[in-house]
């Protein structure tokens, strides 16, 4: 059905005992994340990419997913809602069934991702970062 698109996902109000997880929606920190500007280096270079050339890889997209709903704790519809409308190779099972369980909206395991960790771990010289936020070019 339909209940995919619900802020509670799947789960409904099943999540978290039976409350329904409350979700920011500030429209400034949202720009931030979508204009990639948030202060971490690795998810403003994907979402920057994203806004560039209508791409973004599976990592990058599981990254900013956990970022935007579990450290900025947005709704999650806004980041679907985003990348249904930049992605090139966007597919809508594959987006929002991808934005619900990342958010932990689907009653799975929720896989928070660190973006200091990810970053060491993909981007270890930082020659990505650098590519997409000139501004930290210089930094060591």
């Amino acid at each position: 059905g339909d209940r995919i698109f619900y802020l509670s996902g799947t789960v409904g109000k099943r999540y978290n005992g039976g409350n329904e997880r409350k979700w920011g929606m500030d429209p400034k920190q949202i720009q931030a994340w979508k204009d990639g500007m948030t202060g971490y280096p690795l998810v403003d270079a994907n979402m920057r990419e994203l806004k560039a050339t209508g791409f973004m890889s599976n990592r990058g997209r599981q990254n900013v997913c956990s970022f935007l709903t579990i450290d900025m704790n947005m709704d999650w519809r806004y980041g679907g809602d985003y990348f249904e409308e930049l992605l090139l190779d966007y597919d809508v099972h594959s987006n929002w069934g991808n934005w619900c369980s990342g958010a932990g909206m689907t009653g799975g395991r929720l896989n928070r991702f660190n973006i200091v960790k990810q970053s060491k771990d993909y981007d270890f010289a930082g020659e990505y970062v650098r590519l997409w936020c000139p501004e930290i070019a210089n930094v060591p």
